[in-house]
């Protein structure tokens, strides 16, 4: 047990390195622009993480069920440094654009590969309590991330918020180095041919949310989708297995958590940006409304395991569809009227929901799979979540740019994530109650 605490931290270490690479850049990136030039190049910094970081999710789970997750997750936090201190080092966009993209090789494997190992070391009824801790770590670098990142900007260089994640990265190896791996792993073929296909065709469908004149991004992107499906209909040991989509408990919950963040996951990234402008609420306050879903979040996710034992997951995710929906109506009704206090308490509210089909969508991810493909289960769930956070955010992105002011286009986007939400309430009706077996692992 005592090596286990070594292991969850150095998981909980990963998982701040992750937080606080993504809320640094955020208010660091336009100081970076100045200091190098390229301002063409500014969208890039963000984009070439996230392709890297989001395409590679389903190798590592892939990899992580052939070769196990100590060794592979030491290999993802060491390239994730290896591209930090190459970021930091460099002197052009070009160079940085291309480090960044090191770095989300190794950020694509960081907290997919520590979710898997939490499910591998930890029971149902702790795995909750568990992700409330990393979802806290989320919302509290949320919050400080801006702050340490104009404090190295300014009393520093901005090249320390890359370096910073050297000792970071030290500290998570040499937490995970005592873990020792209980599960036998098998050493399987890789259809490297299906991952780059698959690979090529989500890049393609990613860039055409980020580029104008995107639709031959997303025909050619589609293209190499329905051909991936042909070809690895065919291949005897598919990059992604079928038994992964026959299974109706992977499948259903998968479907659902892809509508899930479609929907309203990405409004958080737009409502201090609605109280900057619509409110003319200065930066901090409207950034700390953010605290509200954290502490929402860590209500919902902390008791989802009992919670699982004791009602199963098809009733929990009837009622977080169900609470996920009654607050976006209240905010789709009121948002323009709200005080700050109301608004707080909404996102409160919709804090809890979050937190309850975050956790029991990962832990079912684990539990319907069999044992020898959870790690691409988990990883899959957690891919789609990324599509569809993604993609939900440049919709509404676009919705609010097509309004007449930011008034009427946050409205429209809670209309949007509404209609969705609705459609989440059906799909969470078709999901089973319970795994075969619920997990016995200590």
């Amino acid at each position: 047990m005592k090596k286990n605490k070594y292991v969850f931290w150095g998981l909980v270490i990963t998982t701040l390195i992750s937080a606080l690479d993504a809320n640094i850049m955020q208010t660091a990136s336009p100081t970076i622009v100045k200091q190098l030039g390229g301002m063409e190049y500014f969208a890039w910094i963000f984009v070439v993480y996230m392709l890297a970081s989001t395409v590679t999710v389903p190798l590592y789970g892939k990899l992580s069920d052939m070769y196990g997750r100590k060794n592979l997750l030491m290999f993802a936090v060491g390239l994730f440094t290896l591209g930090s201190i190459l970021c930091g080092l460099a002197n052009s966009m070009v160079m940085l654009i291309l480090f960044r993209g090191v770095q989300g090789l190794g950020a694509g494997g960081m907290i997919p590969l520590s979710m898997i190992i939490v499910g591998d070391l930890f029971t149902i009824e702790r795995r909750g309590k568990i992700q409330a801790v990393f979802s806290s770590i989320w919302a509290i670098s949320s919050i400080i991330g801006p702050i340490l990142g104009s404090f190295f900007v300014e009393a520093l260089t901005w090249r320390w918020i890359f370096f910073i994640n050297i000792p970071i990265g030290i500290a998570t190896i040499l937490c995970l180095i005592p873990y020792k791996e209980q599960i036998e792993f098998k050493k399987t073929h890789i259809d490297y041919k299906g991952f780059f296909m698959f690979g090529i065709s989500i890049t393609l469908l990613l860039l055409s949310t980020n580029i104008k004149n995107s639709l031959w991004y997303i025909i050619i992107g589609m293209i190499g989708l329905i051909v991936f499906v042909l070809v690895e209909r065919k291949e005897s040991q598919p990059f992604l297995p079928v038994s992964l989509f026959k299974n109706k408990g992977i499948l259903m919950t998968n479907l659902y958590m892809l509508v899930y963040c479609l929907a309203f996951f990405g409004t958080s990234n737009f409502i201090p940006l609605y109280l900057q402008e619509g409110n003319q609420m200065s930066i901090y306050k409207s950034g700390l409304i953010l605290l509200s879903i954290a502490v929402g979040w860590t209500f919902g996710s902390t008791p989802a395991g009992k919670w699982i034992l004791r009602f199963g997951y098809k009733i929990l995710f009837i009622i977080g569809s169900f609470i996920t929906t009654v607050s976006g109506l209240a905010l789709y009704l009121f948002i323009t009227d709200l005080s700050y206090i109301s608004l707080f308490v909404i996102l409160t509210i919709q804090g809890v929901a979050f937190g309850l089909i975050f956790a029991i969508g990962t832990i079912a991810s684990q539990e319907f799979a069999e044992p020898q493909i959870k790690g691409m289960s988990t990883s899959l769930q957690m891919f789609l979540k990324n599509i569809g956070t993604s993609t939900g955010v440049t919709i509404m992105g676009l919705i609010i740019n097509h309004n007449a002011n930011i008034h009427i286009g946050m409205k429209n986007v809670f209309l949007f994530a509404l209609v969705l939400s609705i459609i989440n309430i059906f799909l969470s009706f078709l999901i089973p109650a319970k795994t075969t077996a619920f997990s016995k692992s200590t």
